[in-house]
């Protein structure tokens, strides 16, 4: 059972859209049209390398070290990797830091790709150069981005990358429950015959603090099945990672350190 704490209240109207994280004011845009999903001339190549191997794995080693953050089941992981080379990784959304920290958690063998919303790319230019070298692909805003998009996919899939996702999409700081997400990034591995990885990252109390001990768990792989179409393994394999990572929600966290309270849209405008 979670212990809850006596920390902040968030209010919530709909588990699918609110977001309390405060970057949320960032406003998603459209790509440009000559934006680059692919990234593969020399320079870039050579300047992600150093910035992966040489700086950020490093140094985020050394955060996640010093914050007491473990990972359990890494071995499903590595049996990804043996069966299929690659697969989609999908973890809960819990801290505006999951999708770095997590990255050098779980993926060790080789840069992992990020999937997420283009509002990242309204960040200063720096920090834009960063997310590029770190493996970000933003979702596409137009339809004539779809068909590079899934170039990009199948491109990073022969490279044996994995690829990172966050299907609830918005941040709920140390919720220790799953949200409900919907299906619709579950195609891409579909489509590549891939498997889907539950990732969770749970808290648990601290022995001399009141703020949450993270571990991040991985588990069992789900694998599409041979005899269902692209959109029945769609659907079979979001439920199926829904419901795992649901059952290691529940069975490894075991402490709250924020409230969450559910309201109805009228009695929050009174």
């Amino acid at each position: 059972m979670t212990k809850e704490s006596k920390g902040h209240t968030f209010y919530y109207t709909d588990e699918l859209n609110d977001d309390f994280e405060k970057t949320k004011t960032l406003k998603r845009i459209e790509l440009p049209k000559n934006y680059k999903y692919i990234r593969n001339n020399i320079f870039f190549r050579v300047y992600a390398f150093l910035l992966y191997w040489c700086v950020a794995k490093p140094v985020l080693h050394l955060i996640v070290f010093f914050a007491g953050i473990r990972i359990k089941g890494r071995k499903n992981i590595k049996d990804v990797k043996k069966r299929s080379g690659s697969g989609y990784i999908y973890m809960n959304h819990t801290s505006f830091w999951d999708m770095i920290v997590n990255q050098v958690l779980t993926v060790t063998f080789k840069r992992a790709n990020i999937i997420g919303y283009t509002d990242a790319l309204t960040l200063p230019k720096l920090i834009r150069g960063l997310l590029y070298g770190l493996g970000f692909i933003p979702l596409p805003s137009s339809v004539s981005d779809y068909r590079k998009f899934d170039e990009a996919l199948k491109y990073y899939a022969t490279k044996k990358r994995f690829m990172i996702i966050f299907p609830e999409a918005h941040v709920w700081p140390y919720y220790t429950k799953i949200r409900p997400f919907i299906s619709t990034s579950f195609k891409y591995p579909a489509k590549l015959d891939l498997p889907a990885i539950p990732v969770v990252t749970c808290y648990t109390k601290r022995r001399f603090s009141d703020k949450p001990k993270p571990t991040v768990y991985v588990g069992e792989a789900v694998y599409p099945k041979k005899e269902l179409s692209i959109n029945e393994n769609k659907e079979y394999m979001r439920n199926e990672c829904y419901k795992r990572m649901c059952e290691l929600a529940e069975k490894y966290s075991t402490y709250s350190y924020y409230n969450y309270v559910k309201v109805e849209k009228n009695e929050e405008s009174k």
